[in-house]
Order: structure tokens, then C-alpha cells, then sequence
């Protein structure tokens, strides 16, 4: 089995890396730190899992450290749904590469098709049901015109997205670059 697959972009992912959802704030730092430790060179993060500054300072320890440098790394993080028209994500980025203390992201995600309620918290538990905006394949266009727009400023090195239909991604490669 090979050890990575190779994006669209040339860009080598590892296959096997560790996943940060829902580990809690004051383990994760450790969890990182211990991964990366043991050769895990692929980690995946996302807003919507609030705890990318702990992440961010276990990853700015391990390069002071030596333990690897910075371009060893591949880092995912994902868009949340809040933050899908197209004036919200490069804000959103933005704030997920200072959380992380990073100049760039190796990938970058639309987490979800459907589109929430600016200002809803990721960590709400439940949605109610004038939160959800749901899927507009037109929006979702903007939306990836702008995650486009990110890799043309150098903040992101690819982008994709997570947890789409079949039918949502063929659509979605209708209108993307």
C-alpha cells in the first residue's frame, strides 16, 4: 500500500494521518504533539471542530522542537457551513490559519453542502430549523469560486470538499475551474 495519493494538484497527501474531530480542548495539543511524534504526518482539522488554536500551538512546538518542519506536514481544515457565501470565506480561512498558526493550508475543504445560518455556532448541538439554509447548487458555485480564489492568494495549496453526494460533486465540477 502506498504511503500517499497524489492530489489533482501534484501536491502528495499521506493516507494515514490523525483526525481531530471531536477531541477535547486541553488533549488535543497532546494528541498532536504525540502523532506527529510517532510519524503521523497528515492531520485533519476544521473550524467547526473548535479546537484549532490548541492544534496551532501543539504544531508551532513540534517545529520549534525539531520534531518536523512545517513542509512534512500536510494540514486539512474545512470550511464551515456559516461561512459559505463568498464574501465569509477568505475571513474564514484567515481565521483558521492564525488558529493554527500557519501561512497556508495544504487543503482546504467545503465541510458540508448545506449551507447554515451565519452566526450559528458549530458547537450548538441542535439546529433549528430556520438555521438551516440548505443546498443551493448556485451558491455552492460562489462558494467555490472563492475557495478558488484562496489557492489563486497562495493561502491554500488544493481544495475539495467533504461529505457531498455524488450528484452535489458532479454538479459542483460543472461550473469550477
Amino acid at each position: 500500500m502506498s504511503k500517499t495519493v497524489t492530489l489533482n494538484t501534484g501536491a502528495k497527501m499521506p493516507v494515514i494521518g490523525l483526525g481531530t474531530w471531536q477531541s477535547k480542548q486541553g488533549e488535543v495539543g497532546a494528541a498532536v504533539e504525540a502523532a506527529l511524534k510517532a510519524g503521523y504526518y497528515s492531520l485533519d482539522c476544521a473550524q467547526g471542530y473548535n479546537n484549532e488554536a490548541e492544534i496551532g500551538e501543539a504544531l508551532q512546538k513540534c517545529f520549534k522542537d525539531g520534531v518536523v518542519k512545517r513542509e512534512e506536514v500536510f494540514v486539512t481544515s474545512k470550511l464551515w457551513s456559516t461561512e459559505h457565501a463568498r464574501e465569509c470565506i477568505l475571513p474564514a480561512c484567515q481565521t483558521t490559519l492564525r488558529n493554527l498558526q500557519l501561512d497556508y493550508l495544504d487543503l482546504y475543504l467545503v465541510h458540508w453542502p448545506v449551507a447554515l445560518r451565519k452566526g450559528m455556532a458549530a458547537d450548538s448541538g441542535k439546529v433549528a430549523d430556520d438555521d438551516i439554509l440548505g443546498y443551493d447548487p448556485d451558491r455552492m458555485a460562489k462558494c467555490w469560486e472563492g475557495m478558488q480564489e484562496l489557492v489563486e492568494k497562495g493561502l491554500v495549496r488544493a481544495i475539495g470538499v467533504s461529505n457531498f453526494t455524488i450528484t452535489k460533486t458532479e454538479h459542483l465540477l460543472k461550473t469550477a475551474k
